[in-house]
Parts: structure tokens; sequence; C-alpha cells
């Protein structure tokens, strides 16, 4: 094999920059260190990908390296060490676990060994393995090789990488492989050195050179870097003893690394209608798969994944703003001068459904030309306890402008970075803004009147005075609707939630509402009159949203909807729910609707898959969807809200 050696970069006459100050131009960041890392080594391949047409392969592994890779990597690679390194003392003990990033369907590194070099092409092999910084000429698109690759030195614990490539140099197929440790700066043998050493093929001009051809291949299998399948060009990055918290495993790395996969790069993850995802994303630890979430069944990221559809449909211009309950969309307009600075789509669910990374339960999606998320911007929390769940995509005329507000970790937009000497008002400071303003005003006006009561019913004020009316239970529980009595109604009457009295009259304790009606529930009679039990109907909990939604019926009628979300496991062979109307009266108290009030209930629509059931029952089951909207017509001289109660009905 071609004799390798390493090549210390000494401080030249003139200056430079030393290998401390290089790990630290990532600044700070706003998030875990391996989401970090998985963000911007992601964000590269896919700046990398050979054909834009084309999907991409993102693969991370992590293993224990065996005899022979150890001594492949300590005896031919890294025979020459930096004086007084960790990597030094790392080599002098066994074992020593790997993680390596893999892209395939990508250009790999190619362009000319060294920086001094003139070449009217990509740069991709000196930006990552010689420069610091970034060549403003390669854009905005995130990743680039840029200050971002200091993560792959930050997440080694000896700062060291393997790095292999396979590309095409002037049409022609080209291997290269070359390792990178970074150290503090150091006074050796009467010269002070930067603390940047690189090992490949000793070179008088350079200093290194990555070894090719065949023995870099050869090198890369004995290492265990076999990831790249024969002729297929890409690039496999190998971290060495990859950082690990007291605390952590290696496996829990790796799954946060998968984790991190789902939650930044969804929009490439999920495959467009009738078409191919975009992205693939493998992930192993110790040569056994390891399952990442599916973003179109996660329970958390299914919802953003559909507001990001809606988005792309009116920046393709395939659709006008597509708004339909429970989805807004809008788009986000700017002054000065007056232009479209993205689209919003944003929806309220049932909360909780938080998958497997907890966040808040108000956030929208923040993110730009790569499709990347670059932030999830928490946002004033629903009035009613919804959840919230959005996406804002900026407008593709002004990516530029929104990546120029982003850190080197691309992981927010900070206006003050923003490029201004176009425009008279900083468009991402009025992008975030415009979107904090709509939740904020949506939570004010969940506490005020929606209609002036000169001008149109009080839908909002009398709903907020009932609170949730479910079968006597006070605003805001999640109320157990119990099993009906046998041969009829449920004998409830829906009283003022704060009075909490039963329908005869007498105070209840908060046990009593939560068992529901009295010993003989459950049971019938025989031919004979004798009580025995009854099948067991089951429950479904009830959480009701007082604040009305108004609307309109096609014929022009006005009416309101009132969402109410259901606990549907306990529901047995079935349970029919029946929503109540109610009106106010001078007091504000509730009464049910008389022929003097004309109200009604127009039916039950899924706020989930859009089914709508006219009239006022809905029969639950198990397999029922949770997220519903009553609807009842609106008079103009009344307001109103709804109770729910149940009654016997066949599933």
């Amino acid at each position: 094999m071609t004799s390798l050696g390493m090549f210390a970069e000494p401080f030249p006459p003139y200056g430079g920059i030393d290998a401390h100050s290089a790990r630290r131009t990532l600044g700070t960041f706003s998030m875990d260190f391996w989401q970090l890392f998985l963000r911007e080594t992601l964000q590269n391949s896919w700046d990398a990908r050979a054909d834009a047409s084309e999907g991409v392969t993102f693969a991370v592994d992590a293993w224990r390296l065996t005899d022979g890779q150890y001594d492949s990597l300590r005896c031919d690679l890294l025979r020459d060490r930096p004086v007084g390194s960790e990597l030094g003392t790392l080599l002098r003990r066994e074992p020593i676990d790997v993680l390596t990033v893999t892209d395939t369907g990508t250009r790999g590194l190619g362009g000319p060994t060294r920086a001094d070099q003139v070449s009217s092409g990509r740069r991709d092999f000196v930006d990552l393995v010689r420069n610091i910084g970034r060549d403003p000429a390669k854009g905005y698109d995130g990743g680039t090789y840029g200050y971002g690759k200091a993560v792959l030195f930050e997440a080694s614990s000896c700062a060291t990488v393997v790095i292999f490539t396979r590309t095409q140099v002037e049409d022609r197929p080209v291997s290269r492989l070359i390792a990178m440790a970074l150290t503090r700066p150091y006074d050796f043998e009467g010269r002070t050195f930067t603390g940047r050493h690189w090992w490949g093929v000793p070179d008088p001009e350079s200093g290194a050179e990555p070894l090719t051809g065949e023995p870099a291949e050869r090198l890369a299998l004995a290492l265990g870097m076999n990831r790249l399948q024969a002729g297929a060009t890409g690039t496999t990055i190998m971290i060495l003893a990859p950082r690990i918290d007291e605390d952590d495993s290696l496996r829990q790395v790796i799954d946060a690394l998968g984790q991190a996969a789902a939650d930044y790069a969804w929009p490439h993850l999920t495959a467009p209608t009738g078409g191919r995802p975009r992205l693939t994303v493998e992930v192993t630890c110790n040569g056994q798969a390891v399952p990442a979430p599916d973003p179109a069944t996660d329970q958390r990221l299914k919802h953003f994944v559909e507001a990001y559809r809606r988005c792309e449909t009116v920046l393709r211009g395939t659709a006008a703003t597509p708004t339909s309950y429970p989805w807004n969309v809008q788009e986000v307009l700017g002054s000065r001068p007056v232009q479209r600075l993205g689209v919003l789509a944003w929806r309220t669910h049932l909360p909780g459904a938080a998958g497997a990374h907890e966040r808040a339960d108000a956030q929208i999606a923040l993110m730009r030309g790569p499709r990347m998320v670059v932030d999830y911007r928490d946002v004033t929390a629903d009035a009613s306890g919804q959840a919230i769940t959005g996406v804002f995509i900026a407008d593709p005329e002004l990516n530029d402008d929104f990546a120029a507000a982003e850190p080197p970790t691309h992981d927010r937009w900070q206006p003050r970075l923003a490029q201004r000497q176009r425009f008279a008002r900083n468009p991402v400071s009025q992008a975030l803004n415009h979107i904090d303003r709509i939740f904020k005003d949506r939570r004010g006006a969940d506490r005020a009147e929606m209609v002036d009561a000169e001008n149109g019913p009080g839908i909002t004020r009398l709903a907020s005075l009932l609170g949730s009316l479910l079968d006597t239970q006070p605003g805001g529980t999640d109320p157990r609707i119990p099993a009906p009595r046998a041969g009829g109604r449920a004998d409830v009457s829906p009283v003022d939630a704060s009075d909490h009295r039963s329908p005869n009259g007498s105070r209840t304790t908060p046990e009593e509402r939560r068992s529901g009606p009295g010993p003989d529930v459950g049971r019938g009679q025989d031919e004979r009159g004798r009580s025995v039990p009854a099948p067991r109907r089951g429950s479904v909990t009830v959480r009701f949203h007082p604040q009305a939604q108004p609307a309109l019926m096609p014929n022009g009628v006005p009416c309101a909807d009132f969402a109410v979300d259901l606990d549907t496991r306990s529901a047995g062979d079935g349970v029919v729910l029946v929503a109540d109307p109610l009106i106010a009266v001078a007091d504000g108290r509730p009464e049910k609707a008389d022929d003097g009030v004309r109200v009604t209930v127009i039916g039950w629509r899924s706020r989930d898959t859009g089914e709508f059931q006219p009239g006022s029952r809905l029969t639950v089951t198990p397999a029922t969807p949770t997220a519903w909207s009553i609807r009842v017509t609106q008079p103009n001289d009344a307001a109103v809200t709804v109770t729910v109660r149940t009654e016997v009905g066949a599933a």
C-alpha cells in the first residue's frame, strides 16, 4: 500500500486561523447537539445530489470496530499522531466506537484537492477538507461545507474524522480517502502549529494529498466504510469515538439521529402524490436496522405533512388558498414593497399526539427553498386547549433573503442578519411578526365577542358563560358520559357550569358527577319483571370546546359549529351521543329551545375525515373518528350552545 503520513499545519509567517477557533465557527445553537449534527450532514448531502430530479439515500451507521478494522485504522492510516493529542491516547486502548454518515445519489467530493488551484467548476473537496468558511458564490442552499462542517469534529471525542468519496473529475471516476483532526495550537521544535492535521499521501506543496484509486477503495473497505456500492458516487464520513454523554449509549445517539431526520427532513421523506420520496434515510446500530418514524403516519408529524402539502398547492399556483375546515390557509403579505412573503397553513386538533418527540402544543414549522425545517416556532396557544400545528414556507422569490437571516447552524431566522438594502421593511421580520400576530389576535378573539351585540348573535359570550355543558360537567373537564338507563333516555338536565346541582336540584359531589346515574344504570327486567343486568354499552369521554365558529350553510342560513373531541376507547359495542341545542334567556343561563326560538342540530362533521352525519345523533364505536364539530342553526335573536347526552341505540 502507498505509504501514508501525517501533515501538521504550521502557522505561516503572515498568520492564519488556529484549529481551536475553527471549531468555534458554529457559534451557539438552539437544539440538541446530535440534532444539529444530523441537520448539517443531511443538508450537505442534499445539496450534493447528482441529479435534482432523482432521490438521495442518507445512511447513519454506528458500531464498534473489529480487531481488523482497528488495526487498519491504527497501523495503516493513523500511524503518526499529533504531539499530546487525545487521538494518541485513544489509539493505545481498545475498543473504539465509530459512527458514519453516507450519502449515495450524490456527486461526491469533486474538484481540485488543493485550495490554491484555480477551477471553473465546483470545489467540494477543498471546501470540506481544506478551507474554513464558505464561498458566497455557492448561494444559500444551506450546508455547502461552510462553517457547519465544524460539527463533524465536535461529534468526535478526539476531533478526528476519516473521509472517503467517489466522484467524477473531468468525466472520469475518482476515489479519494483522507483523514483530518483538530487539536489545540502547540509549539514543536521551534515552530508554532495551528492544530490542523491531515493524513494522506505526503506532498511537498499541500502537505498531504488524498489516497486515490484502488488503494483508497481497499483501505475504505478495511475500515468498514462499505456503504457505497461499486461504481456509485457519494461520500462516507467516519466519526472516531463519537461523543456520548455519561448517561447515554451509542444506541440512544442513533435513536436521536433517526428522530432528528424525521423532525427536520419530513418534507423530503414523504412521497408526493403519485411519486417516490426524494430522500431515504437508513439507520443501523451494531448491524441492526433502527426504524425511524414515518412522517406520514406519526401522530405529531402527520399534521405538519398535511399543512405542507396545502402550502405547496398555493406556491405552485395549482389552487388559490384552499381553506376548508379545519384548515386555515393564507398568503402572508408584506409592505414596502407590497409582496407575498410566504404561505401559511395551520389547524387545531386534539392535543397529546406528540409522537415520539415531545414538543409544545402550538408550533409552526418554518422553511424555505431546500424544504428542510429551519425551526419550530412557538406561537400563542389555543384558548380552548386544542393543539395548533402549521407550516410557513417563505416565497421562493425571497429565498436568499430568508437564508441570509440564518446563522451558520441554519436553526432559526434572525431578522437582523437579513439583507435589508432591497427593502424599506425587513421581509423576515414582517413574516415572523405576522405569524405571531395571527395567533395572538386569535387568542384575544377567543375571549371577546365574535359578533357585536347590535349586529348579530353573541355566540362566543354565551358559550364562555356556559363552559362545557356536558351532562352537568363543569367547563374544561373531560367528563365520562355514563351508560344510558335501560329502556330510554338518560335522565339528564343541563345546568350552569358554575352551580353543580343534580337534575332534581340537590347539590352533587364531584364523584357523583363522574359516576353518572345511580344503581339502576345498566339494568333491565326479564319477562317476570325481575331486575337483570343489561348488556354493557360502554362509555365515551367527551371534551367540549365552548368557542363557537360562525358558519353559513350553502343556502346562506347562518349556523354555528361547536368542536368536541371524543375518547372512544371504552365505547364497547356502541354508544349513541345526542346533541341538544340550548338558547340564552335574560339572566344568561341556558334553556332548551322551544317553539318561540327555533334552533336545531344540523349534524355532526368529522374534523379529521370530513364525514358528515345529519341530525342530532352520532353512534360511536372504538373505530369512530375522535374529532367532531356539532353544527346548529343560529337564530338572529338568540345566542346558542349545545349539550351532549347519551341514548340507547344500536352500534
